[in-house]
């Protein structure tokens, strides 16, 4: 998580945080390109970056099971909440090697402004424990979820302050936000586009 957060910001390869007066890295409209070298000059900037684009935040439940109170009375407890998937956060390759996978979740962290798991982290495997009251004759599906961040990236690169902006790899990233739990009523509306009305559209 450290590793993530302090990427925030960061200009990969660079000494120093450049001040007011020091050149900033050219600006790069999009992480959709071919590697190579891009008609961008350097402007006087010498060093590496990364930027990304189409960077998106669905929600995804992890853990879900649904159940049902055939008592007359609540029935309230700490109850099993089955895997369902398992979320991880890294980088993949669609072209060009040798990425910073830390800077690009960070660059992800800063687009959404969410906290987003370390490269190499994944989501839990085994069952949850999910305190809820199912009232009697009812369906409730207790869940865990996370919103999962996912974009493209790429590394850009400055070696002369004369030269042109060299894109050297680009490709995807994901990761994840905190954990999410909770309750859904089956027969219950819940918010638009939360977590809880995702759980009950998939497992009511």
């Amino acid at each position: 998580m450290a590793a993530a957060l302090l990427a925030l910001g960061v200009v990969a390869g660079a000494s120093s945080t450049a001040s007011a007066a020091e050149p900033q890295p050219p600006t790069v409209e999009s992480a959709d390109g071919e590697i190579g070298v891009m008609g961008v000059p350097c402007d006087g900037y010498t060093g590496t970056w990364y930027s990304v684009s189409n960077v998106a935040k669905p929600k995804k439940i992890t853990h879900a099971t649904r159940h049902y109170n055939g008592t007359s009375s609540n029935m309230s407890s700490n109850f099993t909440t089955g895997h369902q998937q398992t979320l991880t956060a890294g980088i993949t390759y669609t072209s060009g090697a040798s990425a910073e996978a830390s800077a690009v979740i960070g660059k992800l962290s800063a687009s959404t402004s969410l906290s987003l798991a370390a490269s190499g982290s994944a989501t839990s495997s085994t069952s949850v424990s999910v305190t809820a009251t199912v009232k009697p004759q009812k369906y409730v599906v207790t869940y865990a979820g996370r919103v999962q961040v996912t974009g493209n990236w790429q590394k850009n690169s400055c070696s002369s302050g004369t030269g042109t902006l060299v894109v050297a790899a680009k490709g995807t990233g994901k990761s994840h936000h905190v954990q999410e739990v909770g309750a859904a009523q089956c027969d219950i509306a819940q918010p638009s586009g939360s977590m809880a009305a995702l759980a009950k559209s998939s497992y009511c």
